[in-house]
């Protein structure tokens, strides 16, 4: 049986029995029954506890999944087809998330139940059962390390061997102690992490993007003390272990940045964490390296390593950068030193916020047919109808087009963020999640869901697909049909509609038009102009306690949008990939990494609080001479100085992507960057590899 077929089996009879009770306090029920119920195991020599599922009970390993549930699907709606033809789309991400896991490792679970419980009396009557439902949920999780320690328990009662009995005790003792109680060991502030992190992904019903914040910071005081680093290294190796079975791949641990008085945090735990990645060569976690205009040299060696590079590690932050993206964000300034990355790429306030990282996603490419095809996509029909009116005529101007573009994208934002509205209240509604919550600030005193008004921070990112490609296609309009006035609007419309069969050269022509990526001004400025429009329609929909975020990310999501969408006026083929993250469209010849930085900066990453991610690849073994390092680093800092928020690697060559795809076997370690997670290649689809392939060849 599936993982998460036992998890929705454990959950049906709580369901069943507490279906008249407050949705919160179902959820808490069924919470503590999968903790209660799920097979948990302790395998030889292991240092922290936390193995789970199926394959530690015979009977339900070798049980089948549940049959499919007979029926007919249901017809799909008009937004279903907005979403499914044209990749435009409003909607609910779970997890996601952070949680401020130093206040946990050391207060423990039980102090926040301690508190929900005593929040009830304050609470009008109609949110008093969240409150107790949250206390519910701690302990479910309290209770389930427990049963970690009568495991340990046994296993030491059974053991001949000495020094493996003291390290089962030691085990059953910190399990009995934490999450609950605060941690007193480094050993067991990553116990107490371990087991909230895994606990956040079975009330999620999702395991998705789970980070771990600024671990270097909240649990250095433990690692100061802790007495044998070879043990406290073994201990890291065993949680990264546990995060690559378990977990996924999108798990951010953060390293260094900067604290309020603007000194360097890398510390002697964030270097050890680095040796530890390094050593494992594993996909997970995620390092995301801060880097501050006070980052010695010696540190930015130890993070520009081959060896780190070869799996597309660390991402880099500029710390300064970043902090301005969430003072305009609206965060206060006392605030600013908490933040940390989180999942993909997110910025982050750990334990504060619910970043909804998919709320919507636009096809901007989308706006443009409209605009050059008199209201009407180049492909099928619209299933929704839209209020914008169609232009009465081709546009006659490039401002003319950009107008009706504009007016085309703010209706679809709009439309986006009204699903996601829809299905964030539907959320909180129908499935709230008090143990996630009670771990969320603000949640617990205001007896709310994190989803339903509870959080602090509530930030909903909106996802602009194939704005690269909108706005190199506005450049070449602006080139060929109002400059050169080599064809027309509707001439060049056509071409589109038939994937410029028999007009290769008018193809060419559009190729050859400025494009960004390549340090051209006009590009850029065209660029900058499409992320502005963009950006503004999304924030224009804050309202209380919501912040609507514009992000430049696509994971590899590019590819299949771009399946979807017809020719485009920058050249590009109908059903190609649409260009990735901020990255610049692919072309035929290899980028350079200087002109490709300068482009981003350009466009002021810091509006794109959501999120933007600039891709590079490069020869890992670059980094092996002092001159290859020495090279990178200016490159980062000059993009960092530049504004530039996010800068993530790939460290493999094109030959070793070829060998991979010829022989799989052979090369099942190789470790490519996706873009907010890295992944093995050969368990890639072929369609992604194909593209990262050519991706790389051109230095993206």
């Amino acid at each position: 049986m599936a993982f998460w077929d036992l998890v929705h089996r454990l959950r049906a009879p709580a369901l069943a029995a507490w279906a008249q009770a407050p949705a919160c306090r179902r959820e808490a029920e069924a919470f503590r029954a999968v903790l209660a119920g799920l097979p948990i195991g302790l395998p030889a020599g292991a240092l922290l506890a936390g193995e789970f599922g199926p394959e530690w009970d015979a009977a339900s390993a070798a049980e089948p999944p549940p049959p499919a549930t007979p029926g007919t699907p249901p017809a799909p709606s008009p937004l279903d087809l907005l979403r499914d033809r044209y990749n435009t789309f409003g909607g609910y991400t779970p997890a996601h998330t952070t949680l401020d896991y130093g206040r946990i490792v050391a207060e423990g679970l039980e102090s926040f139940a301690r508190r929900a419980q005593a929040q009830q009396s304050r609470l009008p009557a109609d949110r008093q059962a969240y409150a107790e439902s949250m206390a519910i949920a701690l302990e479910a999780a309290c209770q389930w390390s427990e049963r970690y320690a009568c495991l340990a328990d046994a296993q030491a009662a059974r053991s001949a061997d000495g020094a493996d009995r003291e390290r089962l005790q030691r085990l059953a003792d910190a399990c009995r102690r934490v999450p609950r109680l605060p941690a007193r060991t480094f050993a067991e502030g990553l116990q107490s992490v371990w087991f909230v992190h895994a606990a956040v992904g079975i009330a999620e019903l999702c395991q998705a993007s789970l980070s771990l914040g600024s671990l270097d910071q909240y649990l250095l005081s433990l690692f100061q003390a802790e007495p044998d680093p070879r043990l406290a290294q073994a201990a890291l190796r065993d949680l990264f272990d546990k995060l690559n079975r378990y977990g996924d791949a999108a798990c951010a641990l953060n390293l260094g940045g900067a604290d309020a008085e603007g000194r360097d945090l890398f510390s002697p735990l964030s270097a050890l964490i680095v040796e530890t990645v390094a050593a494992s060569q594993l996909p997970a976690p995620l390092l995301a390296a801060r880097i501050t205009a006070r980052t010695p040299p010696s540190v930015l060696d130890r993070l520009c390593r081959p060896e780190l590079a070869a799996i597309g590690q660390p991402t880099f932050y500029g710390e300064e950068s970043c902090v301005e993206t969430l003072r305009r964000r609206g965060v206060p300034e006392a605030a600013l030193s908490r933040w940390c990355a989180n999942s993909c790429m997110g910025l982050y306030m750990p334990g504060e916020e619910i970043s909804d990282m998919w709320g919507g996603v636009v096809n901007t490419l989308i706006p443009l047919e409209l605009a050059l095809n008199g209201g009407r996509p180049l492909r099928g029909e619209l299933p929704v109808p839209l209020t914008t009116p169609p232009p009465a005529v081709h546009p006659r101007s490039l401002a003319a087009l950009q107008t009706a573009v504009q007016a085309y994208l703010r209706e679809f934002i709009a439309i986006v963020v009204r699903q996601n509205r829809v299905a964030t209240e539907e959320q909180a509604r129908e499935r709230p999640n008090p143990f996630l919550s009670a771990l969320t600030a603000d949640c617990m005193e205001r007896g709310l869901d994190r989803a339903g008004g509870g959080a602090r921070y509530h930030s909903v990112i909106i996802e602009g697909f194939g704005l690269i490609n909108t706005a190199d296609a506005l450049c070449a309009i602006d080139e060929l049909v109002f400059r050169e006035k080599r064809l027309s609007l509707d001439g060049l419309t056509q071409a589109l509609v038939t994937d410029f069969a028999g007009q290769e050269d008018l193809r060419q022509a559009l190729l050859a038009a400025p494009k960004f990526g390549r340090g051209e001004a006009r590009a850029d400025g065209m660029a900058r102009w499409l992320a502005d429009a963009f950006a503004e329609a999304v924030v224009e929909h804050r309202r209380e306690g919501v912040t609507y975020l514009p992000s430049f990310h696509t994971l590899n999501a590019h590819i299949w949008a771009g399946a979807k969408t017809a020719a485009s006026a920058d050249g590009r083929h109908a059903g190609d990939p649409l260009a990735k993250n901020l990255g610049p469209m692919l072309g035929g010849t290899r980028f350079d990494h200087t002109a490709v930085l300068l482009s981003c900066a350009a466009v002021d990453p810091c509006r794109f609080s959501g999120g933007q991610a600039v891709d590079l690849s490069l020869d890992a073994a670059l980094l092996g001479s002092a001159a290859g390092r020495s090279a990178f680093q200016a490159l980062l800092r000059t993009y960092f100085d530049r504004g530039g928020t996010q800068v993530q690697i790939n460290g493999v060559t094109p030959a070793v992507l070829r060998a991979a795809m010829a022989e799989p076997a052979r090369h099942a370690q190789v470790t490519v960057r996706i873009a907010g997670y890295s992944a093995r290649f050969v368990t890639l689809p072929p369609a992604v590899q194909e593209e990262m392939l050519r991706r790389i060849e051109r230095g993206l």
